[in-house]
């Protein structure tokens, strides 16, 4: 008797670890910043994210990519974030992230690249992978950012769900794992 309930309990949770995986696989599909995930950045960013805030100065949410239509010589698609309100069907997850309120000094941009911000080394976090910063507010993309102000914003860590080529400032190779 003792053995059968344990046979039960354990296909229940092979199904529910099952539906988790299929569900982690297709990713959070877009809702256009519908609650919870209604946490806005108040720039282009987000028509291509999905974040809520979690634990006072910390966020939690996703990054969306859609597929450019391309693909590499081996096969791995070449996408790029797009206008997910325009054509939902079209996201899917590129990445997960986390976020932390933070504050930076925008360096300048140089073509082809990010925009470049200078963050306090000491005031980085431990954990590693917070590599990437998106200010809030203030103007719709970085070309209208002033070089020396400080903006509010959030050290994000972004961790990709699958492989890809995203074509963003130039094509990079993602694979699955926090990218750096």
């Amino acid at each position: 008797m003792r053995i059968h309930r344990i046979v039960v309990v354990s296909a229940s949770l092979l199904m529910v670890i099952a539906a988790a995986a299929t569900a982690s696989a297709k990713g959070y599909e877009w809702r256009d910043h519908a609650p919870p995930y209604d946490f806005l950045f108040d720039n282009h960013i987000d028509t291509h994210q999905q974040s809520l805030p979690a634990d006072g100065a910390q966020l939690q949410g996703f990054l969306y990519i859609t597929p450019s239509g391309t693909e590499t010589d081996d096969g791995t698609p070449i996408v790029m974030h797009g206008d997910c309100s325009v054509d939902p069907e079209a996201c899917s997850v590129g990445w997960i992230l986390k976020g932390l309120a933070y504050d930076a000094e925008y360096c300048g941009h140089i073509s082809g690249e990010h925009p470049a911000w200078a963050i306090d080394p000491d005031a980085m976090p431990k954990q590693r992978g917070y590599t990437h910063f998106h200010w809030l507010n203030e103007t719709e993309h970085h070309d209208g950012l002033d070089v020396g102000t400080t903006y509010d914003g959030y050290l994000l860590r972004l961790t990709a769900t699958d492989t890809f080529v995203f074509d963003h400032h130039g094509e990079f190779l993602v694979t699955p794992g926090i990218d750096f």
